[in-house]
């Protein structure tokens, strides 16, 4: 829990992997148009169309398409810029209110046909379907985009905010017990291999490696302040050389070794942007 609520303070980029967006919007829509085949939470003249569970799909198609074109243009024209929850989630609010605009005027022009738009309606559209129906919708996508398909890349903490680190990474094993030991310095990245963790380090010049029991995980949650770049691979900051490539394929070099890590298309924006602003490439 108390990790939880560190990273829920943190600021972070947005992943570069699109997929991840395209899968939480259909999600979105498709709990949107389930939620009002069972529930029906529409005036009478469109409960009446002979068409309605195709209305409510129709209803569905625009969140997604609303949510992927706003993720869209923020992954664009903004993903250079730091993320927090309450951004995102004002973020999802404006999307909201941009889908049950449009939600109105497929109501009033192609379901009832009825043309009447005048922005009082479409406010009072609003306090009815969306007050008591889109703080549903938007707990369903917040917990979609973050939790089931997350698109959060934190940052690392810098080590100065670390209280009685003394420059040395101690890591446990799982079961609490002692395990390796090595001076941040000398560290270069963490790789996970199933059940087990191999450290990449630095020893009197020469490079070598540490097998032990552990996950990528536990390894962030200790030490915040490496970088994830790869669902496999965590690398330490200070270590990194450069960054070459591009989002489809790309690796981080270090300084002193010639070994590379790769650099996944999921953390490739986030990994550039925050070695970009921390002057390292």
């Amino acid at each position: 829990m108390d990790n939880f609520k560190q990273n829920y303070k943190r600021s972070f980029y947005l992943s570069g992997d699109r997929k991840k967006y395209w899968y939480s919007a259909f999600f979105l829509g498709f709990f949107v148009s389930l939620i009002l085949i069972g529930l029906k939470p529409f005036e009478k003249s469109i409960i009446d169309h002979p068409y309605i569970t195709l209305v409510h799909i129709g209803v569905g198609l625009i969140c997604t398409a609303v949510y992927i074109l706003g993720y869209e243009i923020l992954l664009r024209w903004f993903k250079t810029i730091k993320f927090n929850y309450l951004k995102l989630i004002l973020f999802d609010v404006f999307l909201a209110l941009v889908s049950v605009t449009l939600i109105f005027l497929y109501d009033r022009y192609i379901i009832v046909k009825d043309g009447h738009v005048t922005f009082g309606f479409l406010l009072e559209y609003i306090l009815v379907l969306g007050l008591p129906f889109y703080p549903v919708i938007l707990s369903i996508f917040h917990f979609l985009k973050t939790v089931v398909f997350p698109i959060q890349v934190y940052a690392p903490i810098s080590k100065e905010y670390l209280a009685d680190a003394e420059n040395i990474l101690s890591i446990k094993e799982d079961n609490g017990a002692a395990g390796f030991s090595t001076n941040l310095e000398q560290l270069l990245y963490i790789q996970s291999q199933d059940n087990y963790i191999e450290i990449h380090y630095l020893k009197d010049g020469d490079y070598t490696k540490h097998l032990m029991r552990g996950t990528l995980k536990s390894i962030l949650n200790d030490f915040a302040f490496l970088l994830k770049v790869h669902r496999s691979f965590v690398v330490n900051p200070d270590k990194v050389e450069c960054l070459v490539g591009n989002s489809n394929k790309a690796a981080i070099s270090f300084k002193g070794v010639t070994v590379s890590v790769p650099v996944s298309k999921s953390y490739y924006s986030s990994v550039k942007n925050y070695l970009s602003t921390s002057t390292k490439i």
